[in-house]
């Protein structure tokens, strides 16, 4: 067995390797992986009349359907440039993706969905390639959702089985380590690598020589002339010097580098003697033929190329020749689309029956070939290893072996990370045992690029130490499950102590833990993760006399001091957010605040039928007109986050102040925390606390009335929720620091604290519009059941900015009308038409409308405004 698979078998030991089912298959792809995507360097030319819109995007469109990205990305972001039409942003980003921009790609798509709902099909493609390009982002769960989202309207089969196979990818490989210890890439300095791609690194037999494929130029200047052999991709070759660095290439000669034709996927055979390589027709970046050459040695270097008999055809593609051994005999792997395939470009292999000719073509059937793309295939020692997006990856294209028993082909094995990334990785080749190889990637990193940080690829090498240890460690509980959030402590010792700095990781998204070990040391290992006992083991390098990758599985006992408490909520029943605090004589929310109203949002998410009642309430000094005003405010503050910061739908909240008339009544538990400074059943009124014989008393009776609360109106009949996540200290600083409600009001501000601007800096709100309503509360009065009600607001935009609204959120029993699609200059006004309908109202209510403008606040929140109505039901 090669060390390649032996390496696999190390990478993704047993006890972390899920179960796979049979291979999914991935959609055929237009553009062959002989070019990666973008490399080839055409750019858009002067268009007469260019500033014609019409222009812009025939010329875009015609480059798109020809497969000259560059060129329509450059129209279509002209035209977007002069008439901002959104419909446009979806083809820039597919452009982006074409040429593996993964960052602008996420950014337009991004922009392209910002206000499509779900439900929205119009663009519903182009959520496969936007969760494709998250997936190379490394943003695994926001890419599942988009690509469910689109499995939720596809009916392409392979594209469904595509999007299957993405989605399992990102979550197999979203707690994967991004390297492991003993290989380490090296990406060739930049006498090899340009800023172009570079294609299919090979060696000669004795390790002097690389071959690879490129475009050869330092700037894309160079590439207009039509006739530059520059603008053509060419095989060279790299001399290592007597230092082992790579010189600078130099082109192959005429003989195999044909004027006027693109040459690449160079492939030398065993014993050195023979060069396979490809001759390409290209349209932009599709191949439109693509055929096999092989050159003989001779002594003043490669004979005139010839193509390969029994393989080559008009009809079909023959790609990345790669020579082999089945059966005993000399086979020629290739990469082919041709007809009777598994879908997409399959890997074949034709055995050699000498003079330059070769036998039909075989497919390698099912276990290595799936719908998608299986490329760049190489084979060392009994092992295949090649290039697919057919089957789970780590994020674009991912390297896979296969083993040959003589007879069958393995289950194909992913390298695993640090030989695969979150982009695009293929091309890989091995020598010198195993242990020396190269391979390419567009991994962001340290190489220059045309367009970005991932648009080409380069060329890396690796070699893999003969003598090597590396560890693996597993997290679990008792019970066998993963446990993430957990801390493995790698530490050298000598006689039992420690020495050095030792190695610390700590993962919040994974289980498991890969370390790179020292030889001749010895190590102790700890597990710790919160809630649970620690545990220590001993390994030891010392003597080793082969590589050796170590494997240590931790199950963790739980430490029952630190079991969460539950409690159980009951309908009607009132719970204290205790941490929500407002400054004097304001009701917009404090950031300390907003870790309760979180868990209160979490809440509701879990629960998703249920429905509360917000209050708040006040100490009983100052007015008490005042105090019930500004509870209310505070109440409503509260509810407007929980809608545009927690995500909550608005008709599930209801709100409430109450000022200073429900003083607080003293839970058992209450009594118990506040150490019998009050007893169960107390109830805080001015009475009882101007009685009570301390200051400091009477300041955490205050303290205790001034609270928000929420209270379960409709759903569960009990609640469960940890004490621990709505339980805070309830004599902190904070607290005692928050100044008394009460007094005179603070100079009013002309912006209604029922607008999400109310507080916020000047220089925060002056590019916002800024609504001002003749009225924000609407009293009803009596209504009778089932009658109907219908009133108006209007409203004035006093920004310095135009205004449109995006959305209005109110009850059911609410109808409102308004002209979405108008837009409020500075100075104009507009009205919102508001119908009730008591039909399914039984008791007095105050109702929130939810008006959110399509300007955004820095926070990227949009601006929202509040107007309400009440009424009272009378029979």
């Amino acid at each position: 067995m090669p060390h390649g698979p032996v390496l696999m078998d190390h990478l993704f030991p047993t006890f972390m390797t899920p179960t796979l089912p049979d291979p999914l298959r991935n959609l055929k792809w237009l553009l062959v992986a002989v070019l990666a995507t973008g490399a080839l360097p055409l750019f858009a030319q002067p268009l007469a009349g260019s500033s014609n819109l019409e222009q812009l995007l025939a010329a875009a469109d015609s480059a798109r359907v020809s497969y000259n990205w560059s060129v329509a990305l450059e129209n279509y972001q002209e035209a977007y440039d002069i008439n901002e039409d959104e419909e446009l942003l979806p083809l820039i980003a597919r452009m982006n993706y074409e040429l593996r921009d993964v960052a602008a790609g996420i950014r337009g798509y991004t922009r392209a969905f910002r206000k499509t709902e779900a439900s929205d099909t119009t663009h519903n493609l182009d959520r496969f390639y936007f969760g494709r390009l998250l997936k190379m982002d490394r943003q695994y769960d926001e890419a599942v959702t988009y690509l469910q989202n689109f499995l939720q309207f596809n009916r392409d089969t392979v594209l469904g089985q595509l999007a299957r196979v993405e989605i399992e990818g990102a979550r197999m490989y979203r707690d994967a380590p991004t390297e492991t210890g003993e290989v380490e890439l090296e990406l060739l300095d930049r006498s090899v690598n340009t800023v172009w791609s570079e294609y299919s690194p090979v060696l000669s037999p004795d390790g002097n020589t690389l071959y690879f494929a490129t475009v050869k130029s330092s700037s894309a200047v160079e590439l207009i002339d039509a006739n530059d052999s520059e603008r053509f991709i060419r095989i060279f070759r790299s001399e290592k010097s007597d230092e082992g660095d790579w010189q600078r290439p130099e082109p192959l000669e005429v003989e195999v580098n044909r004027p006027g034709i693109h040459t690449a996927n160079p492939n030398v055979s065993a014993d050195g003697r023979r060069l396979y390589y490809n001759r390409l027709l290209m349209n932009s970046n599709k191949v439109d033929q693509a055929k096999i050459y092989y050159s003989d040695v001779a002594d003043d270097g490669w004979r005139s190329g010839n193509p390969v008999s029994g393989i080559n055809s008009d009809d079909y593609l023959a790609l990345q020749p790669a020579t082999g051994e089945l059966f005993g005999n000399e086979v020629l792997f290739f990469v082919s689309d041709m007809p009777g395939g598994f879908g997409g470009l399959d890997i074949y292999y034709a055995t050699y029956e000498g003079d330059g000719r070769y036998a039909s073509p075989v497919n390698l059937g099912p276990t290595i070939n799936t719908v998608g793309d299986e490329t760049t295939p190489f084979y060392f020692d009994g092992t295949l290893y090649f290039s697919t997006n057919g089957r789970p990856t780590m994020g674009g294209t991912d390297l896979f072996y296969s083993s040959w028993n003589g007879s069958a082909w393995s289950e194909p094995t992913n390298m695993g990370p640090g030989f695969n990334s979150s982009v695009d990785d293929q091309s890989l080749s091995i020598y010198n045992d195993g242990l020396v190889g190269f391979m390419t990637s567009n991994r962001p990193g340290e190489g220059r690029s045309v367009k970005s940080q991932t648009c080409c690829d380069d060329i890396y090498a690796f070699e893999i130490p003969r003598l090597y240890a590396n560890l693996v460690v597993g997290l679990f509980n008792t019970d066998r499950q993963p446990l993430n959030n957990g801390t493995i402590q790698l530490q050298p010792i000598r006689n039992g102590r420690s020495v050095g700095s030792g190695n610390q990781k700590t993962r919040e998204d994974g289980n498991r833990f890969d370390f790179g070990l020292d030889l001749e040391t010895e190590y102790r290992i700890v597990a710790t993760h919160p809630g649970y006992f620690p545990d220590t083991v001993e390994l030891s390098t010392l003597g080793l006399q082969e590589s050796k990758n170590f494997e240590q599985v931790f199950f963790l006992r739980v430490d029952p001091s630190t079991i969460p408490v539950y409690d159980t909520i009951q309908l009607e029943e009132s719970i204290a957010l205790e941490n929500i605090l407002y400054d004097l004589d304001k009701s917009n929310i404090r950031p300390d605040a907003e870790g309760d109203l979180q868990v209160l949002a979490d809440l509701m998410k879990e629960y998703p039928e249920l429905v509360i009642e917000l209050s708040s309430h006040t100490d009983y000094r100052g007015e008490d007109r005042y105090n019930q005003n500004l509870s209310q405010r505070r109440a409503d503050a509260a509810r407007r986050w929980l809608i545009a910061k927690g995500g909550i739908e608005a008709a599930r909240i209801k709100f409430a102040g109450y000022g200073e008339t429900q003083p607080l009544q003293v839970s058992e538990r209450l009594a118990m925390r506040t150490g019998g400074v009050f007893s169960a059943g107390d109830v805080l009124t001015p009475e009882y606390i101007d009685a009570l014989p301390t200051n400091e008393q009477r300041e955490l009776a205050h303290q205790l009335n001034r609270r928000t609360e929420f209270k379960v109106l409709e759903g569960p009949t009990e609640i469960i929720i940890r004490r621990d996540v709505i339980e805070r200290v309830i004599d902190g600083s904070d607290r005692n620091a928050q100044p008394r409600d009460g007094g005179a009001a603070a100079a009013r501000e002309p912006i209604s604290p029922m607008s999400s601007l109310h507080g916020k800096p000047a220089a925060e709100i002056a590019g916002l519009p800024i609504l001002t309503f003749d009225r924000r509360s609407v009293d009803l009065g009596p209504v009778r059941q089932g009658e109907k009600k219908e009133f108006t607001y209007t409203f004035t935009n006093r920004g310095e900015v135009p205004a449109k609204v995006m959305l209005i959120q109110a009850c059911d029993c609410t109808t409102v009308s308004h002209d979405d699609s108008r837009v409020y200059q500075p100075g104009d006004s507009g009205t919102i038409q508001v119908t009730f309908d008591s039909t399914e109202k039984e008791a007095a209510e105050t109702l929130g409308i939810d008006i959110f403008l399509e300007q955004s606040h820095p926070t990227g929140q949009p601006v929202t405004e509040m107007i309400e109505y009440r009424f009272d039901i009378v029979e």
